[in-house]
């Protein structure tokens, strides 16, 4: 077993040699925060929609989280909107499905080549903020916010200072 593999199996059992399950965690839709005045991209909500399954597939995939299922609770979900001004109105959703933190990701467009995206995640139980993964992408399409959700995974909420990853339960 090569050393990157056995690394990783290491990491995948933890000290003990048990399996150590991720967190659950509501991951919330990616919203849209539009400051640049320009019309509307044609293929915006599916743009969110696919940001969204990349964040979910690549937070369960580093072991941070385990995304639960939100679809029974769409009404509730969209009546939180916007989450990122919103004081904390999708903790309970987030209870209700049974996630232990939530994941908040927003994307702020301020031009057509110029855009933030934002990802929060917050106890669910407490509200307190736990980590958050800021960077700016370049362009409006599939590929850059894609680029952006893995990068943001990979070297912020996984990267340098974060010990272990994200803040787990204790």
């Amino acid at each position: 077993m090569g050393a990157w593999r056995l690394a990783m199996a290491f990491v995948a059992t933890g000290w003990m040699g048990a399996a150590v399950a991720a967190p659950a965690a509501a991951v919330f839709p990616f919203e849209f925060l539009d400051t640049s005045g320009e019309v509307a991209s044609p293929d915006r909500d599916s743009r969110l929609k696919m940001a969204t399954g990349v964040l979910s597939d690549a937070l369960e995939n580093a072991g941070l989280y385990a995304p639960v299922d939100l679809g029974p609770l769409h009404a509730e979900i969209e009546a939180t909107s916007p989450r990122f001004k919103c004081g904390g109105c999708f903790l309970p959703v987030a209870r209700k499905a049974g996630a232990a933190f939530a994941v908040v990701p927003v994307v702020h467009k301020v031009s057509t080549l110029i855009s933030t995206m934002d990802i929060w995640i917050f106890d669910a139980s407490t509200g307190a903020d736990v980590a958050h993964a800021s960077g700016q992408i370049r362009g409006d399409t599939d590929e850059a916010y894609k680029h952006g959700v893995l990068f943001l995974v990979k070297n912020r909420l996984m990267g340098e200072g974060r010990a272990g990853g994200v803040p787990q339960p204790k």
